[in-house]
């Protein structure tokens, strides 16, 4: 069974720039756990609103989306938060790291206001210290953001979202303001990190160079696989 699966999605929304309303039609869509697939398509075709709505932030305007077997597409607001928070790790373009806190703590600010966590705090920290190690050479824990080159950002963006222990990771464009050298290394340390912890993974691109890295490919526009 996947573990997310997407039917008969319709979303009519505009372009980034306020350009005129397009709908996305996903007919079809799975993605087993511990597989990784990339969302194609030109720019304001449609990827980053396809993520939205898998990872519960929009609302379809119809279909359904499941994840394990449960429908999460009609799952109220506050239901689809606590479902996000525990299931879901999400890479965004824009980094979102707090410019006044320190490394370590941007990648341990989602957790300081989960009810429920399976771990403390301290070991929370310890683990997200590990993956910083394992990620590469990235500035000291205790260094602000604006001393970190946009590499090392991005580096600390995917440690903030596999630390919770997503069985989805979500990624949106991350290499996209990376050169070509660095974006090749994030990505593969993307892939490398989910692989070894099953995670799957859905990623949106339209840079030529990272879609020949996936093997299934999705193409948001014309609604099939490639």
């Amino acid at each position: 069974m996947a573990l997310l699966e997407i039917k008969e999605l319709r979303k009519t929304f505009r372009t980034p720039e306020g350009g005129e309303a397009a709908t996305i039609y996903v007919p079809h869509l799975e993605l087993d756990s511990g597989a990784a697939m990339v969302l194609d398509g030109p720019s304001g075709s449609g990827k980053t609103t396809v993520l939205h709505m898998v990872s519960g932030l929009l609302q379809p305007d119809s279909g359904q989306i499941f994840f394990a077997a449960q429908e999460v597409s009609g799952l109220s607001a506050e239901e689809r938060d606590a479902w996000r928070a525990e299931n879901i790790g999400y890479i965004f373009q824009r980094l979102n790291l707090l410019e006044e806190l320190t490394v370590i703590e941007n990648i341990m600010l989602p957790f300081c206001w989960r009810a429920k966590m399976q771990e403390s705090i301290d070991e929370l920290r310890t683990r997200a210290e590990k993956l910083l190690e394992q990620v590469g050479p990235t500035a000291k824990i205790t260094s602000f953001p604006h001393t970190l080159s946009i590499g090392e950002q991005q580096r600390v963006a995917v440690v903030r979202a596999l630390l919770g222990r997503p069985r989805l990771m979500l990624a949106d464009e991350p290499t996209a303001s990376l050169d070509c050298d660095n974006g090749q290394l994030v990505l593969e340390l993307l892939q490398q990190l989910c692989c070894e912890q099953n995670v799957a993974l859905l990623f949106c691109t339209h840079d030529e160079a990272v879609k020949s890295r996936f093997s299934c490919k999705y193409n948001v526009r014309s609604g099939c696989y490639e």
